[in-house]
């Protein structure tokens, strides 16, 4: 397995949510995703998303459509994308 770790940082922490609400449909159909997890601290506006992805070869093939849905799902709450990062995922603790 790979993840794909997304930071950010939105003065509408809210509008991030539902933009990630938005494009979680589409995300889930493109070939090679297994799931995600999108974090959000209202508080401080700072917010993490960590997509994970069957193997590696399905990461690098979905760059372009996550690089296309991150745009749309942050961009109508102004929310600035600080960094994307890929990692492959080494050992998995808890259920599964």
């Amino acid at each position: 397995m790979h993840a794909r770790v997304s930071r950010y940082e939105t003065d509408d922490p809210d509008g991030l949510v539902q933009g990630f609400q938005s494009v979680t449909s589409e995300l889930e159909q493109v070939a090679g995703f297994s799931h995600g997890y999108f974090l959000v601290d209202r508080a401080t506006g700072n917010a993490v998303s960590i997509t994970i992805w069957e193997d590696e070869d399905a990461l690098n093939a979905s760059a372009s459509a996550a690089d296309q849905l991150r745009a749309r799902g942050t961009e109508p709450s102004g929310t600035q994308v600080l960094s994307v990062d890929s990692y492959e995922v080494v050992h998995r603790a808890g259920a599964t």
